[in-house]
């Protein structure tokens, strides 16, 4: 199933987490980011429409380099402000393993000592599942998985069930899905072991059908819910069981999602930028809150509309037109606001995180954070957006959150 998330390829701000818990009806994932920084724009622009397009033309692949290239293997430096990733232990006794936390897929996906590699062959591999150490891990007889993305790359493998942990909670016979193999371009990355889905309703890529992760969580949390609070090159924190108010700045608004969608699709129609003289514009467009990819994407028009408003703003026609800008004015971007619907409560993304950072062809021009959804099957409310806010997700009710909250860095 193409939607579902392959962590290697999603670039997110990477974070070390730890778990601790806050009672017995719940517990927390602290943030932290590495120092260490690095970013890849073409990495998080291609992700993305992996994820939530029909992957990158070949013919923009081969002119950015990134078509599959036996011998190559990627061993940049974990990239600041790219993912977001927790210290998951799984077996008996714990092993630990870096996974992507998102709110885009639902799978429990991770590399192990069952993953063939047909292009890494020697390594360095991420830190991997061993089943044969653990006492508690049982290979389901007959299970299996497969992920086939709209680019043409795949992976697939076998079921265990394990203890998953996350600090001093834990998950028992949880479904591990573990990788016997992955194309080549996706052995090339290997910042993290895996993913850990939080999509609201979507099932797994398991057959015979097995339960999520997150459905066998939620049996356990007293109160079904889960807060998030991502920040810009700061610590943050993941909560489970409990919502942290004291990090919203007022009131949580809450807005119900789109029942048919197995996903966090949030409809929003007002949009505006900059000084209180722009107007409004009025369109609907349904957005998917998505921990799992870097970027934010609007609808074309709107996006067009505030890069256009910028002096010096460039389109790269390498990237299907991906908006830059000279980054001497990245301080002086114009906010970007979203009226929450059906109240007077207005979402504020500071223009500073709209800057992604500079390009690599001219280091005085920088990428927009914030880019055009022509090309994808979705509108993407990603990281960009989503470190400005506090957000609250009801597991129960099928329904999100939204706050603004204290940002220190502008």
């Amino acid at each position: 199933m193409w939607h579902c998330v392959f962590f290697l390829l999603f670039a997110r701000l990477w974070t070390l987490v730890t778990a601790t818990p806050s009672s017995n009806t719940g517990f927390s994932l602290a943030v932290n980011p590495k120092p260490d920084a690095s970013r890849n724009f073409v990495r998080d622009w291609t992700a993305a429409r992996r994820k939530w397009g029909k992957g990158v033309p070949r013919d923009i692949a081969s002119a950015l380099s990134l078509s599959g290239s036996p011998g190559l293997v990627d061993v940049e430096p974990r990239g600041r402000d790219e993912f977001y990733v927790a210290d998951v232990q799984i077996g008996s006794p714990p092993q630990t393993l870096e996974l992507l936390l998102d709110t885009g897929s639902s799978d429990l996906w991770i590399q192990s000592t069952d993953t063939t590699y047909n292009v890494n062959t020697g390594g360095p591999w991420p830190l991997r599942y061993h089943p044969n150490d653990s006492t508690t891990a049982h290979l389901i007889q007959g299970a299996k998985w497969s992920v086939i993305y709209m680019d043409g790359t795949t992976a697939d493998g076998i079921v265990y069930h394990d203890t998953v942990r996350l600090g001093n909670f834990w998950v028992e016979n949880a479904a591990v899905q573990s990788a016997k193999m992955i194309s080549g371009q996706l052995e090339e990355d290997i910042r993290m072991s895996g993913i850990l889905g939080l999509a609201k309703r979507l099932s797994n890529n398991i057959e015979p059908p097995a339960p999520s992760f997150l459905s066998l969580l939620r049996q356990q949390l007293q109160h079904q819910v889960f807060g998030v609070d991502l920040n810009r090159n700061a610590s943050g924190v993941f909560t489970f069981g409990y919502i942290n108010e004291s990090r919203a700045l007022g009131e949580i608004t809450w807005v119900d999602t789109d029942p048919d969608s197995p996903y966090w699709d949030i409809e929003f129609n007002l949009t505006t930028w900059g000084e209180t003289t722009t107007p409004w514009y009025s369109q609907n467009f349904t957005g998917t809150i998505d921990t799992g990819t870097t970027l934010m994407f609007l609808p074309d028009n709107l996006a067009s509309a505030y890069w256009f408003a910028i002096p010096g703003m460039k389109v790269d026609e390498r990237l299907s037109n991906a908006f830059t800008f000279p980054c001497e004015v990245a301080k002086d971007l114009p906010n970007l606001m979203l009226r929450i619907p059906g109240s007077s409560r207005i979402l504020t993304i500071p223009g500073p995180y709209l800057n992604y950072g500079p390009t690599s062809f001219d280091q005085s021009y920088c990428w927009g954070g914030m880019q055009s959804a022509e090309d994808l099957s979705v509108i993407v409310l990603g990281d960009i957006m989503l470190k400005a806010l506090y957000l609250a997700f009801d597991l129960d009710k099928g329904r999100v959150g939204f706050a603004n909250k204290v940002l220190h860095d502008i």
